[in-house]
């Protein structure tokens, strides 16, 4: 693709998973020459008080047209150990920040990616827009790719849907409801597990009312055993024996931002895949070759779907909050925003975790 050009069609704005991937982000940032490696005590000393900045320049190319789309990554520095809620100011803090660079960058679309979606998600209507830069949390794509991930595994480990129980880890959640409402009609039962008793409640019985069978918990441990399928967007980490009732054969869809089932009952798990993913097949880079230093998945040019969505939009010149609030989502907008980026090249990913479980010839890069 070539250099870059400084001009920006959309941005995302985003945070590391953990401090392993931190750390060559830091050393990538020092202004020295110096090839001394940083020490991971120094920079957990520092890391969040640096401010939100642009980090590098990204380029996309669709499929549809000649030219690249060119975009920016805002780095928040969110601490990947900070997330729970006592740093909710400090985070939001972040995020506004973020935001506001974006604007200042005059770019016309911006997603926000895993935990800085909280802005949007809860409902601060001052951030869906700053001057002409508009802000969409992305979880439309991500829904759409978790619920093609979920039918693509389902025909890969022959396990018929129609036959499954899915337990929705996270299910009154903006991502996590609106799977629950794609695939209401399509399980033999929902399976709802979320950390709030009164919500999980209120979204049982409305299923209930539409005579969609469903368990709801909030202990994750009574559903489990239950489960043929799993679906997890929750933003916490799983307990380390919540899992341990796991079925062998179960197909587990671990679509958290950053990844939230780290247990030894799951680690090795034979059908775990990473959900909500897409694949850029036209192609994308990174500003000065940086795809070493922060690309880590198996497989080429793939991205979150809350990233890759103002990517869409931007393509599509759909300048907009395309997402924004909670519980929003609908079965239209998944299949409207998945027939936006399929147009461009931009499909739901192959089935990978650490390795790549399967990809056809259609699946890789054009």
């Amino acid at each position: 693709m070539g250099n870059i050009p400084s001009s920006l069609e959309f941005a995302v704005i985003g945070h590391q998973e953990s401090w392993e991937s931190i750390m060559p982000l830091a050393q990538a940032m020092r202004l020295s020459n110096t090839n001394n490696e940083l020490r991971a005590e120094k920079v957990k000393d520092i890391y969040t008080y640096i401010p939100p900045r642009k980090i590098f320049d990204i380029g996309v190319r669709s499929t549809l047209r000649r030219d690249d789309i060119r975009g920016a990554y805002i780095e928040t520095f969110i601490a990947p150990d900070e997330l729970d809620i006592k740093y909710l100011r400090k985070n939001i803090e972040k995020v506004k920040q973020a935001c506001e660079i974006c604007a200042k960058l005059n770019v016309p679309v911006v997603s926000l990616g895993g935990f800085s979606s909280i802005v949007l998600e809860a409902g601060l209507t001052s951030l869906t827009q700053i001057q002409n830069t508009f802000f969409t949390t992305g979880n439309t794509l991500t829904a759409a790719f978790i619920a093609r991930g979920i039918e693509k595994a389902c025909m890969f480990w022959e396990q018929p849907l129609s036959k499954s129980k899915l337990l929705i880890i996270g299910s009154t959640g903006d991502i996590g409801s609106a799977c629950a409402l794609y695939f209401s009609d399509k399980v033999k039962q929902l399976l709802l597990c979320g950390r709030q008793e009164a919500a999980l409640q209120k979204q049982a019985i409305e299923f209930t009312a539409k005579n969609i069978s469903n368990k709801a918990s909030v202990q994750l441990k009574k559903l489990v055993d239950d489960a043929d399928i799993i679906i997890s967007v929750a933003s916490s980490i799983i307990n380390e024996t919540d899992l341990e009732n796991i079925k062998p054969n179960t197909i587990v869809c671990d679509a958290g931002y950053p990844k939230n089932l780290q247990s030894k009952y799951i680690n090795n798990h034979k059908r775990l895949f990473y959900g909500g993913m897409g694949i850029v097949t036209g192609g994308f880079e990174f500003e000065n070759n940086l795809e070493s230093t922060f690309y880590k998945f198996p497989l080429h040019a793939v991205g979150h779907g809350c990233l890759l969505e103002a990517t869409v939009l931007g393509l599509e010149n759909a300048y907009c909050s395309f997402s924004k609030g909670r519980g929003n989502i609908t079965i239209q907008a998944m299949k409207d925003i998945l027939t936006m980026a399929e147009k461009h090249g931009i499909k739901t990913a192959p089935l990978f975790n650490n390795t790549l479980i399967n990809a056809t010839a259609a699946d890789i890069l054009q």
